[in-house]
């Protein structure tokens, strides 16, 4: 489910995309014999949040001249969570800015910064990703917060929801590594429940998500734009389980493309109301066949990133 499948493609068939030849670090430096950078985030180049703005300008600097010395192009992917795209960018920022040949949005509702124009390239299906990986048929009125990683705190508030709210026989599975932050306040809960809401507390492999989400009845999500999460979607999707998640500009498409009883919507944040609402609409009209994804197919997407990235070379 890593980023990487997205320009890889899916070559099981020995259909996958040509004649890119793909290095994967964790630090993009500037290397002899590379045509193309591609970075997912701006903290990738110039540090987390926290690190000192003169030290991010300087690495930003060095980064940029590095590239311009090499004629090494850069590419961007933007989302919804990135940070510029929010505010006003910060100096160093600008200055990957300035330095970047192609940005990549993975919607159209998706600015890129600096008032540049960015290609739309969607998400991929995952159907074809875990084919051979255990399933199991969904347990009936169970819904699921899961996680590729820790758990993020966005997931207390709708924790204390679920505990909340009249649901009858449902049951609530959270599926994720629980941050220290987030132990006390989710055990506190998890005592008080204990026959509605279960905790797998450990990182996942693949094989253990895929089981996880053909478990559920509903996966709920409750950050609706991170990118993370839209992966957690796709993989919803991609295994014929609904989602719940917050109406922004960008779910709403997805709704509209691949039907609104797969991508449920609710306005605002979670309450009690809305997710008794959601869980007694899809008791009364389940989803019926499967998600619209045809125009997500893994190789199509790979063979876009492909053409991004030959062009910008072509151009540096």
């Amino acid at each position: 489910m890593a980023y990487v499948d997205q320009l890889i493609g899916d070559n099981s068939a020995g259909k996958g995309p040509t004649g890119v030849v793909y290095q994967f670090r964790a630090s993009p430096r500037a290397t002899d014999g590379v045509d193309v950078i591609h970075v997912v985030s701006p903290s990738a180049v110039i540090g987390e949040r926290g690190t000192p703005e003169a030290e991010q300008v300087r690495r930003a600097t060095k980064f940029s001249k590095s590239l311009k010395r090499r004629g090494i192009a850069l590419v961007r992917t933007v989302g919804n969570d990135d940070a510029a795209v929010a505010r006003k960018a910060s100096r160093a920022e600008a200055i990957l800015d300035e330095a970047t040949t192609s940005f990549i949005a993975l919607n159209p509702t998706i600015p890129a910064p600096a008032a540049r124009d960015a290609i739309v390239i969607r998400h991929s299906h995952l159907r074809n990703r875990f084919l051979g990986y255990p399933r199991k048929e969904a347990v009936p009125g169970r819904l699921l917060f899961v996680s590729p990683h820790t758990v993020p705190a966005v997931y207390e508030a709708p924790l204390k929801v679920f505990a909340y709210a009249d649901l009858g026989d449902s049951t609530l599975r959270i599926v994720g590594q629980l941050p220290d932050a987030l132990r006390a306040s989710f055990d506190r809960t998890l005592t008080r429940n204990p026959s509605r809401i279960t905790l797998r507390d450990e990182p996942l492999s693949d094989s253990a998500r895929v089981e996880e989400v053909s478990l559920a009845e509903l996966v709920v999500v409750a950050a609706p734009d991170d990118h993370d999460s839209l992966g957690i979607i796709m993989l919803a999707l991609s295994l014929d389980r609904p989602v719940l998640v917050e109406e922004t500009p960008a779910t709403r498409l997805l709704a509209d493309e691949v039907g609104h009883d797969w991508v449920r919507l609710h306005r605002g944040r979670l309450t009690a109301v809305t997710l008794e609402a959601a869980v007694q609409a899809l008791r009364d009209q389940p989803p019926a066949g499967r998600p619209d994804l045809d125009a997500r197919d893994p190789n199509a997407i790979a063979a876009e990133y492909a053409a991004v990235f030959r062009a910008a070379a072509a151009s540096s």
